[in-house]
């Protein structure tokens, strides 16, 4: 078999003591797995022998010293073309209830399209996806009692038409921090394993290339076209524009000073003399600290109307190792704060007094002198009202607690930030899942040890810290559990047990840095 690039022996048969006797055949089946697409030659050979005592066919024979031996050779072109049309797409689950599972976020759902392109129909026996060492792979097309959806009367595809099967892809290793992934990065998948026969029994099978992922790469961004011509374009560079000057003065010569200016006649002042301080160097700001959540588990089958129910959850802490503290703990504070959607109430129109107009009087001409009017100021009842209901108003009273809403620690006072969404519409309808308890939990300090005990090298650091959350829905239906803000409250690090003070360091004196916010952190169904 020949190719546009191979060429391979199929078999041979035969040799120096075969025999075909009169009006006798030869036949021998021969196997060949088709990988490549387009021409092929199937070349046939058959080298033989006359007997003794017998006319030789004219002409040259395959060796001159041995005019016996003879050749004949028939080619058998045709084409191969692809019987199947496979396309693939992949998806990554983008749900918040998911992206928070550590186990559902790094799931792979690969989609795969099949066309029969061939003029007759194929019967499919086999379906398989061989993953990689490691992926795990769910087939998606089974039914419950475990057969195939395709099976039977329906696993015969006519032709050109289409079929989707769905696979599950889990990798075999889980980490807590979500794996970073560049982009461009392609990550291998595995291979498709089909096998069908055609309507006259003939077999079939497509083994496909390696599928895989390719992150995105992120378009750039293009700078909006100019709007001036060409020709312009050409002029403004050739030809900067240049400043003017005086007329008085020319080019490269610098003004003549003014007589008598303050500047020439006062005497040159001697700068006090100080002694110079040593150089500090700047201390180096503290990495990053990372903020990952995580959902260990949620009861959502236990979810009713009006009864409570709690979310067990993970903070992940991560950061990297900072030069010259080595040997030192890095202690944070961690505040985790519940999101609202700001709510406020407008006060009813009240119907309001015009003011009477001022009947027209002739007067007299003035004589350059005068007279206080007697009319006395309008009251402004609208300024006046809107002032008491923002006073009066419950709403308005509790902003004003929330806003001296402070954490006491050993020496300094904090205030948090309120437990609102920025940039949210005001006017948006509260949440039907409620937290439970105060908007804001305080947890325990977290330690990173900026170095391996007993190693001295360093890298990524990571902590967990574990804690739950207690909502109430009060309407049936689908809901959304959230917001959720991470907020930094103090960060210093420890050296030795004694504290150092950084320029990062929170406690009283500074505001606390918001680390990460999540508008919503689970999704679910409430049943009454």
């Amino acid at each position: 078999m020949q190719t546009a690039t191979t060429k391979v022996v199929l078999a041979e048969f035969g040799g120096p003591n075969q025999k075909l006797s009169p009006r006798d055949t030869y036949e021998n089946i021969v196997h060949h797995e088709i990988k490549e697409l387009g021409q092929h030659v199937l070349a046939c050979a058959v080298t033989y022998r006359h007997p003794p005592h017998t006319r030789q066919l004219p002409g040259p024979g395959e060796n001159a010293e041995d005019p016996s031996l003879q050749t004949f050779r028939k080619f058998y072109k045709f084409a191969v073309t692809n019987p199947l049309s496979v396309k693939t797409k992949v998806h990554i689950p983008k749900s918040p209830s998911a992206l928070l599972f550590s186990v559902e976020r790094e799931k792979v759902f690969l989609e795969v399209h099949i066309q029969n392109l061939t003029q007759e129909p194929l019967h499919f026996e086999r379906m398989q996806f061989e993953c990689v060492d490691e992926w795990e792979a769910q087939d998606a097309n089974l039914l419950d009692d475990g057969s195939q959806l395709f099976s039977g009367a329906q696993a015969l595809m006519q032709p050109q038409d289409m079929r989707q099967y769905i696979y599950i892809l889990t990798p075999k290793s889980k980490s807590i921090a979500p794996p970073t992934l560049g982009p461009g990065t392609v990550v291998s998948l595995g291979r498709l394993d089909i096998f069908w026969r055609s309507s006259f029994g003939e077999p079939g099978r497509l083994l496909t290339s390696m599928l895989s992922r390719r992150i995105p790469i992120p378009a750039p961004i293009q700078t909006p076209a100019s709007a001036l011509p060409p020709y312009l374009k050409r002029t403004m560079s050739n030809n900067p524009p240049s400043r003017p000057q005086s007329p008085h003065s020319r080019p490269g010569t610098p003004p003549p000073p003014r007589p008598g200016s303050p500047s020439l006649v006062r005497p040159p002042s001697i700068a006090p003399s100080h002694p110079q301080s040593p150089f500090q160097p700047l201390a180096a700001p503290p990495p990053e600290l990372e903020v990952g959540l995580l959902i260990r588990d949620f009861p959502r089958d236990k979810v009713r109307v009006d009864k409570p129910f709690t979310i067990p959850l993970t903070l992940v802490l991560s950061t990297s190792s900072s030069v010259g503290r080595e040997n030192s703990y890095r202690v944070v504070k961690i505040v985790v704060q519940h999101l609202q959607p700001p709510r406020v109430t407008i006060p009813s129109p009240i119907s309001i007094p015009l003011p009477q107009m001022e009947t027209f009087s002739p007067r007299l001409p003035s004589s350059g002198f005068s007279t206080p009017s007697s009319t006395a100021p309008t009251f402004n009842y609208a300024i006046a009202h809107q002032k008491l209901a923002a006073v009066a108003s419950p709403r308005q009273q509790a902003l004003s607690a929330l806003e001296g809403l402070s954490f006491a620690g050993d020496d300094d006072v904090t205030t948090l930030p309120l437990p609102y969404f920025k940039g949210q519409d005001e006017l948006k309808a509260p949440p039907t899942v409620s937290y439970v308890g105060s908007s804001a939990v305080y947890l325990p300090p977290v330690e990173l040890a900026l170095s391996q005990p007993g190693t001295g090298t360093t890298g990524e650091i990571v902590a967990v810290q574990d804690f739950h959350l207690t909502y109430i829905p009060t309407q049936k239906g689908f809901a959304t559990v959230g917001g959720l803000r991470v907020l930094l409250v103090e960060d210093r690090f420890v050296n030795g047990g004694e504290p150092t003070d950084t320029n990062n360091s929170v406690g009283g004196l500074s505001q606390p840095r918001v680390l990460k916010e999540w508008d919503v952190i689970s999704e679910m169904w409430v049943s009454p």
